[in-house]
């Protein structure tokens, strides 16, 4: 228990103190680029907090066998990529960034997002996406990573290379796409009509199926009776009630229709929505959780590493004979 206390203080720590250099960066960014994407915001400031890190790749240590410092500088970015999202949130409204709630971080992330206390199931609730969306194996953005450490480069340009690649739509993106779906659908009525139109025009619906999980995400199973529990805890959530029965009769009929269950992103979306979160700040959630997954790749890359340089192979033209450039037409 007293390690737990312990980790849970310095994370809690670093995010209390995010350097006053970001956050004047920050207000000079909200003043003059207000429209940012979030995701190139938390991009440039784990770049920012790199370069302030004085963060130069292990091998640049006096003992580079030693990976200690890594996991410090891990730890530091758990506590300080959310506290840079809700700084650049702050800044936007004109506003000095406020303290960071002496809570657990999930609790004090989501306090500071929504400017209220909340109630523990909401905590619960909220803590479960991170954890689920924590750590996926060699998904883009931890394959990015990797790469990016095997050249014998730094952490923070290994996490803020990968946050560049979760801002792709094909890879980040899914969970803020889920809610725009079932708002496009809007009514029970409109579900097969709607389905029926992206499946004829070959259109992916976005929250179904998974490269992995092809019998189905026992993550999303997970989160589903997590939100379940969610709407039917408190009156405030009735009016999600409509949602969530729309959701359940989209998830029967993609099974009827493409035999496809549910990833994380369908119930993680549903979930965000009833805790009162903006669609544009979903991503960047993901971003948040996935930290840890991305700097323990890193560190386990840094520990045996070996430079990853993937093999092409060329299906071009076939091999033309030479012509002198004189006597090219």
């Amino acid at each position: 228990m007293h390690q737990l206390e312990a980790f849970t203080e310095r994370i809690q720590s670093a995010a209390g103190s995010i350097p006053e250099t970001v956050v004047t960066c920050f207000q000079k960014l909200a003043e003059t680029s207000p429209s940012s994407s979030i995701m190139d915001v938390l991009r440039t400031g784990v770049s920012i907090l790199g370069q302030l890190d004085c963060d130069n790749g292990p091998m640049a240590l006096p003992n580079s066998g030693s990976l200690a410092r890594e996991y410090m500088k891990a730890e530091k970015l758990l506590g300080q990529v959310p506290a840079l999202l809700t700084t650049w949130l702050d800044c936007l409204r004109g506003n000095h960034p406020s303290p960071w709630p002496d809570k657990p971080l999930a609790t004090a992330l989501l306090e500071k997002l929504g400017h209220t206390e909340i109630s523990d199931i909401a905590a619960t609730a909220f803590n479960t996406t991170l954890i689920l969306y924590a750590e996926h194996e060699f998904n883009a953005s931890t394959f990015v990573a990797r790469t990016v450490t095997s050249t014998g480069s730094d952490l923070h340009s290994g996490v803020t290379a990968a946050i560049g690649t979760l801002k792709g739509p094909l890879h980040g993106g899914a969970n803020e796409k889920v809610l725009h779906q079932l708002m496009d659908i809007g009514v029970p009525e409109n579900i097969e009509p709607w389905l029926t139109r992206k499946l004829n025009s070959n259109e992916v619906v976005m929250g179904f199926g998974h490269r992995v999980y092809k019998m189905g995400d026992i993550r999303a199973d997970l989160l589903d009776r997590t939100c379940h529990q969610l709407i039917h805890s408190d009156s405030i959530y009735e009016p999600h009630h409509e949602l969530e029965n729309l959701a359940h009769n989209v998830e029967q009929l993609m099974l009827e229709r493409k035999g496809l269950r549910p990833n994380l992103d369908w119930p993680a979306a549903r979930i965000y929505h009833a805790l009162g979160l903006p669609i544009n700040l979903f991503t960047p959630l993901f971003v948040v959780a996935r930290v840890s997954g991305w700097t323990a790749h890193i560190i386990e890359q840094m520990d045996e590493n070996h430079l990853i340089r993937p093999l092409s192979k060329y299906v071009g033209p076939t091999p033309r004979t030479y012509v002198a450039i004189q006597d090219r037409r």
